[in-house]
């Protein structure tokens, strides 16, 4: 941790002194964890903990009870938090964001909904705050809200059941795994693994209704399971992972048509020659300076560094990071991006790997953190 003689060593004495001795002991974020609940796991929901400037957790707390919140959205100004609920009869919880003692957050919950479909995977808040999806990946369905001035979500205003593409049994059953808002908040791209498709739709902004987008989709490879999609900080390049053949597409976003195209080829996120049908992607990510992209390999267990090349976007893989645990299910940089977290579900702990800014590289395993299921790592700025 940071202490105050050494932040006032590193600052200019007088000038900074009053706002340094009133923020020294405060953490500089809290980190929201969303675990799976049930079975072998211990973990009871939503959890909190403050993370400090050297890249270390602190005390682990349950802030909210909820049955497998497995993934979790926060409003862009961190007032509202949406977390799924990845069971059954899916469900969708929106809770309101307060801090109390020593700047440590709150979660206050509004109200639930259906996700109208079974094991949501992913739920995600537009750029406006003013409507959320949810993907559900069990039923293969998506689900679209208005968010109140509350913050509190309105009964289900668009709801999509998927279908067979074809005849094909690898695309007999629809898998929708994540809706990622454009930067612009006017359409949303859906990535349905079980047809390797990418949906494409415009959202009504007043009233989170969606509209098919013509043409609707975009087609990726056979049994390539389109998973996570990341638009690159320019919002025209869109970073692709595929979860059954552990690739990334490189794709161009026409925002004005709603439309992706492929540029270039795909490139693998595991060492050349890695048997197949051992290892699955997860998250991807980009760096702020969008000159990183990472994904976690899950069977690997390696976070795959690619480097983005600045002119055309094409992907390299420079290097592959062995976290330590098992299954990366998802994986986020702090605020100041100078750590990559890795929440590992199956070795029920969250590894913390530093980051080198200027090449990107990550480091070996730095410090590791015990809870049940890690799945979604939030940070509140």
């Amino acid at each position: 941790m940071l202490t105050r003689r050494s932040l006032l060593r590193s600052l200019p004495a007088v000038a900074f002194l009053p706002r340094v001795l009133c923020a020294a002991d405060a953490p500089l974020h809290n980190l929201l964890i969303g675990t799976g609940t049930g079975g072998s796991s211990n973990s009871k929901g939503i959890y909190i903990a403050e993370w400090s400037a050297d890249g270390k957790i602190g005390e682990i707390s349950l802030s909210a009870e909820l049955s497998s919140p497995t993934f979790m959205a926060l409003d862009r100004h961190a007032r509202h938090l949406y977390a799924i609920s990845e069971v059954r009869e899916g469900r969708v919880t929106a809770f309101s964001v307060g801090y109390g003692k020593n700047h440590m957050l709150k979660l206050n919950r509004l109200n639930e909904q259906t996700a109208e479909g079974n094991g949501p995977a992913h739920v995600s808040i537009n750029v406006d705050g003013r409507s959320a999806f949810v993907s559900n990946y069990g039923s293969g369905s998506l689900t679209s809200y208005k968010v109140e001035l509350s913050g509190a979500l309105s009964a289900p205003v668009s709801h999509f059941q998927y279908m067979p593409i074809d005849d094909l049994p690898e695309h007999a059953h629809p898998h929708a795994h994540e809706a990622t808002p454009s930067p612009d908040g006017h359409s949303l791209l859906v990535n349905d693994l079980g047809s390797d498709r990418i949906w494409s739709y415009r959202i009504n902004r007043s009233t989170g209704a969606l509209t098919p987008s013509d043409p609707g989709f975009w087609q990726g490879r056979f049994k390539s399971g389109p998973r996570h999609l990341v638009f690159h900080p320019n919002g025209r390049w869109v970073y692709n992972a595929n979860e059954l053949d552990s690739t990334v597409d490189h794709l161009v976003w026409n925002n004005k048509e709603s439309t992706l195209t492929t540029q270039g080829t795909f490139v693998s996120t595991l060492p050349a020659n890695y048997p197949i049908g051992t290892s699955t992607a997860s998250e991807i990510i980009t760096s702020p300076d969008g000159r990183f992209v990472y994904v976690g390999n899950r069977g690997n267990e390696t976070v795959a560094k690619f480097d983005v090349n600045a002119v055309s976007g094409k992907l390299t893989l420079s290097q592959l990071a062995p976290h330590g645990g098992k299954s990366a299910r998802h994986i986020a940089l702090d605020p100041t991006g100078q750590f990559l977290l890795v929440a590992c579900q199956d070795s029920d702990n969250i590894v913390i790997l530093s980051r080198d800014p200027v090449s990107g590289r990550l480091s070996d395993p730095l410090h590791t953190y015990p809870i049940g299921s890690p799945q979604c790592l939030i940070f509140t700025t």
